[in-house]
């Protein structure tokens, strides 16, 4: 008579299953550009974590822009994009402004805001909305480095978005890189915008460097976000003034800020 451990099967019949999900739901999106695409074997992984810093705290608003382009690459039209911050992260940086999101293409009925007093309940929160199926992207913004996002929690995060499809953007505002199970990281700095004529601003630019891949090779890109078709461009690195969209109004001017649903 054999002796069957019943535990382990579970597990093993638990993790079959759980494979199997991965599998019929992993799919895929791209920067719309073959210059970048190619350092990709498939495109970047929709049900994943991608990670995007701010080289300095002068970069916030373009590492933000960059995060909501990504968003929109992501996701399929009109599908909601969850944006879960930490209360410290919008004092010091401001709230998402409706005119600058949809300068950016980002139509301000599609997001859905929580704001969380701790880095704790922002990674609850998150988790929560990565688990439903149909959102288009969830953007998570703690502040700085919380001990509470640590490799563990990061693995919690990439399986649920992996379950479900939905895509994960951490935007680490006045954090530095640290152990995680992020599938890309990037780190960004604001571009200066080429003028679309006449001394008019141009789409929002980006210098950006892709420092992790689990995909692939890495690279360093200046990218132009064409936000009427919604893709990428790369441009060649031009001298002059920072011009971007920002997405954020300033934090003293909340009192008259506009929630954008």
């Amino acid at each position: 008579m054999t002796t069957v451990d019943l535990a382990a099967l579970r597990r093993d019949i638990a993790s079959l299953s759980e494979q199997n999900v991965l599998a019929a739901h992993r799919s895929a999106f791209d920067f719309g550009n073959d210059a970048i695409d190619h350092v990709f074997r498939d495109g970047l992984q929709r049900g994943a974590v991608h990670e995007i810093f701010a080289d300095e705290a002068g970069d916030a608003g373009a590492a933000t822009g960059f995060v909501i382009a990504l968003a929109l690459r992501a996701s399929a039209d009109q599908s909601p994009i969850v944006w879960v911050e930490e209360d410290f992260t919008a004092q010091e940086h401001g709230f998402p402004y409706a005119p600058g999101l949809q300068n950016i293409g980002l139509d301000p009925r599609r997001l859905i805001i929580v704001r969380c007093a701790s880095p704790q309940d922002v990674l609850k929160t998150a988790s929560d909305s990565l688990g439903i199926r149909g959102t288009g992207a969830v953007i998570i913004a703690p502040w700085s480095n919380p001990k509470c996002l640590d490799l563990t929690a990061s693995r919690k995060l990439l399986l649920t978005a992996q379950q479900t499809d939905v895509p994960a953007f951490l935007l680490r505002l006045g954090a530095s890189p640290s152990e995680n199970a992020a599938i890309t990281r990037w780190l960004i700095r604001a571009a200066p915008s080429q003028s679309s004529g006449a001394n008019a601003p141009g789409y929002p630019a980006f210098d950006a460097t892709l420092i992790r891949n689990r995909q692939g090779m890495t690279g360093h890109w200046t990218l132009q976000w064409e936000s009427d078709d919604h893709v990428f461009r790369q441009i060649q690195p031009v001298s002059g003034t920072v011009v971007s969209t920002s997405a954020h109004r300033p934090p003293q001017t909340r009192k008259s800020w506009a929630r954008p649903y």
